[in-house]
């Protein structure tokens, strides 16, 4: 039996005993998009959709909302993260990004015990039954640029290898539970979409905030903004299942000053993820 095979999608190496590749993720049976494809959930959006619709036809905006929609297209999965924690994922494509509960699980760290705890898990439950462990979050960025509050390091993901394995809710998915109740949230349908349905999702979120006088650089920050506080943060929030490593990057966006001890680590970085064929800008 050989050590290692090579994937058949993204031709990377897949070590043994990895039940899926570790770069892209295939094969594998990906939860979230199977709940975003259910019928009820596929027909409450189309309907929240077809309102907004209406709506910026009554508003006389149906042309720049229509722009906003197409423009969504273009947008990416982005992971804020420190530099240190992009440098370990650079050193090797043998370095994973765990998630909060794997770490926990394999006393990596301890749990933050905080109030987003008490929120946080909770939701996680309700909307990934049984495999909250397996959920990377990420927000929707049109720029490139994540909530700067999770780091001065934005990971942009290669659609191509997250695409098949990501789902997409309309907000900060903690406070959402928070706010419609635990149990009610289990019915309340329309509020997450396919990777490929996202501008339908970002219409139907965001189209009161377009109109005729909405300009094309405005579009980043309507769709992603960072608050005061964690829950006055406004993105799409982006569930993405599996592994991801550094052949799952396409570029690093840094927001850190020149002169700082930060330098030092981005320099270094930039020669690991230049390695493989990641830019950072």
């Amino acid at each position: 039996m050989p050590i290692s095979i090579t994937c058949s999608f993204c031709s990377n190496e897949v070590p043994q005993p990895s039940q899926c590749c570790p770069h892209c993720g295939r094969p594998g049976l990906f939860w979230n998009v199977v709940a975003a494809e259910e019928s009820d959930e596929r027909a409450a959006l189309d309907r929240r959709y077809q309102a907004a619709k209406k709506d910026a036809i009554n508003r006389k905006a149906e042309r720049a909302v229509q722009e906003f929609e197409n423009a969504m297209s273009e947008s990416h999965a982005v992971i804020a993260r420190s530099p240190s924690e992009v440098l370990r994922l650079a050193s090797s494509a043998r370095q994973l990004y765990a998630t909060y509960y794997q770490m926990i699980e394999a006393e990596l760290r301890l749990p933050d015990g905080d109030e987003w705890d008490a929120l946080r898990e909770p939701a996680d439950t309700l909307l990934f039954p049984h495999y909250k462990n397996q959920i990377r979050f990420g927000a929707l960025s049109l720029d490139g640029v994540g909530l700067s509050r999770y780091g001065s390091c934005s990971i942009v993901l290669r659609e191509g290898m997250i695409a098949h394995r990501a789902s997409l809710f309309e907000e900060n998915s903690a406070v959402f539970v928070e706010r419609h109740g635990m149990k009610k949230a289990r019915t309340i349908k329309g509020y997450r979409s396919t990777w490929n349905d996202r501008p339908k999702l970002c219409f139907a979120k965001l189209h009161d905030k377009v109109d005729s006088t909405t300009t094309l650089d405005k579009y980043s920050r309507i769709l992603l903004s960072s608050g005061v506080k964690p829950e006055d943060d406004e993105f799409v929030e982006v569930h993405i299942w599996g592994p991801l490593s550094v052949l799952t990057m396409e570029r690093v966006i840094v927001i850190a000053p020149h002169a700082s001890k930060r330098a030092t680590i981005i320099r270094a970085i930039k020669s690991k993820l230049a390695k493989h064929n990641v830019q950072v800008n």
